[in-house]
């Protein structure tokens, strides 16, 4: 659920042309392979959301982290209570990191998808 949380607002981000995310897909599709094979996973390249070119993973792993972290609304607060808010015991989950999975997933065909989500569970 986490990780759906963080592409939907990646893609919204995306989608509704936020700024930086807009600029920063921009700049990862100046770096895409231009030949490939059939394979889905070619080494040192990944996607970027909505997107189904190969583009340089490192690129693109800066433009979809700075995608899913434009809404921030992929967080979660550890004992939160609403009628007592000085109750909240700190947040976790804000899943910046998934994209940097999903780029090595991609980008390394020894990555399986069994082995990308331990990636995001750790």
């Amino acid at each position: 659920m986490f990780h759906t949380d963080s592409v939907i607002c990646g893609l919204s981000a995306l989608a509704l042309k936020t700024n930086s995310p807009t600029v920063l897909k921009a700049e990862a599709m100046q770096y895409q392979k231009k030949q490939f094979s059939s394979e889905r996973q070619v080494n040192n390249f990944a996607r970027c959301f909505g997107s189904s070119n190969l583009c340089l993973d490192t690129k693109v792993i800066a433009a979809n982290c700075n995608a899913v972290r434009e809404w921030d609304s992929n967080g979660t607060v550890f004992g939160y209570r609403a009628e007592d808010p000085s109750f909240q015991a700190g947040e976790f989950g804000h899943n910046d990191y998934y994209p940097v999975v999903l780029a090595a997933s991609f980008a390394n065909s020894k990555i399986n998808g069994a082995k990308a989500l331990r990636a995001m569970v750790l």
